[in-house]
């Protein structure tokens, strides 16, 4: 019988080790490959319905509340169509195919709107706009060209929803998540900016408002709507309180931001250098006169107005609209006299010099 050679085969123990740290490697990558499609089916399905974490309270005229996750959110009827904003600054911003939830189906959780009643929908920075009934129900809105930017009408209807998805995406902290006001529509007409609040998280039913336009005339002429000067009132804007003698809270802005709205051709303050209020003109000197609308006015010299804090133009007081015998705007301050508070102002005025 012949002897049987055994061959020993001695692998060096670094080299070993590689080799085993390869196998691995190896097949961790063919089981990531492998799973790849199911992985990228599950998060487009996760995008597609799952809402980010929200809560929004929704109150009726009643004062009945109630508190919606984004699980009863995702329950109700999902709306889906094109829109975007027009900024004070003329930018054309947030364009995109959205989908969320009328703004009326809301309203009926808690007992519905009609025509003498408005909302006040309020965000969680404490932002916040008041919406007529009309303007709930897509009417009574300025409408603009997606691509020029350009006043525009509007041949179909417009629907006021609050957002959760932008092209079948959550919605980013740039574009306001987890919840926007949008107006949308199938012609992907624009609106104005302030319409669309970020970061919404209550939604209330109020008795109606009326609405009203403060004309202001100088180089440029602008029939300032409700809505627009409502947006620069807001304490994240140009808002400023006055409290007076009886300790009434009056808010509003101050008079030489709105005359910096028509003083020149610059208005709104874009960046650093491209300021609305023109500070050399007012140097210069011109008068700025605020009319009621019963006629009477007062009048200030510019250098007086010039980024005086203490002029304000109000239209809340108490934190509620104005009532009656001061509606729409009243001016106040601590830098009036007594004779000097206008009530019902409808019309800020600049007159230059030989004008």
């Amino acid at each position: 019988m012949g002897d049987k050679s055994v061959v020993t085969l001695r692998i060096p123990k670094k080299a070993l080790a590689a080799v085993t740290v390869s196998i691995v490697v190896v097949a961790t990558i063919v089981a990531v490959w492998q799973l790849y499609p199911f992985l990228q089916s599950s998060r487009s399905n996760n995008t597609a319905s799952g809402l980010q974490s929200m809560n929004l309270t929704l109150v009726g005229l009643n004062g009945t509340a109630l508190v919606l996750n984004e699980s009863d959110i995702a329950k109700l009827e999902p709306f889906e169509s094109k829109g975007g904003f027009k900024t004070s600054a003329g930018s054309l911003r947030g364009i995109g195919n959205y989908t969320g939830v009328r703004l009326i189906d809301l309203c009926n959780l808690v007992g519905g709107i009609n025509e003498t009643s408005s909302i006040i929908v309020t965000a969680s920075d404490g932002y916040s706009m008041v919406y007529t009934y009309d303007q709930v129900m897509g009417q009574n809105l300025v409408t603009f060209d997606p691509g020029t930017g350009d006043e525009v009408n509007h041949t179909e209807p417009l629907t006021v929803i609050l957002a959760y998805y932008k092209d079948g995406l959550n919605l980013t902290s740039d574009d306001g998540a987890p919840l926007r006001l949008g107006v949308v529509g199938l012609e992907g007409v624009l609106t104005e900016g302030h319409w669309w609040i970020k970061y919404v998280a209550e939604i209330e039913v109020r008795s109606s408002i009326v609405e009203w336009t403060l004309l202001l005339k100088g180089a440029l002429v602008e029939n300032m709507t409700r809505g627009t000067f409502e947006s620069g009132v807001n304490e994240h804007c140009h808002g400023l309180n006055w409290t007076d003698g009886n300790n009434n809270v009056w808010t509003g802005m101050p008079l030489w931001l709105l005359v910096g709205r028509v003083d020149d051709g610059d208005v709104h303050e874009t960046n650093g250098t491209v300021r609305a209020f023109n500070d050399t003109l007012a140097l210069q000197g011109y008068v700025v006169r605020v009319t009621s609308e019963q006629g009477s006015s007062r009048e200030f010299n510019s250098t007086r107005v010039m980024r005086n804090a203490d002029i304000i133009v109000a239209n809340r007081l108490n934190g509620a609209p104005l009532p009656e015998q001061y509606w729409p705007l009243r001016l106040v301050g601590s830098g009036l006299s007594s004779n000097e508070m206008l009530v019902n102002v409808v019309e800020i005025q600049i007159v230059f010099p030989g004008s």
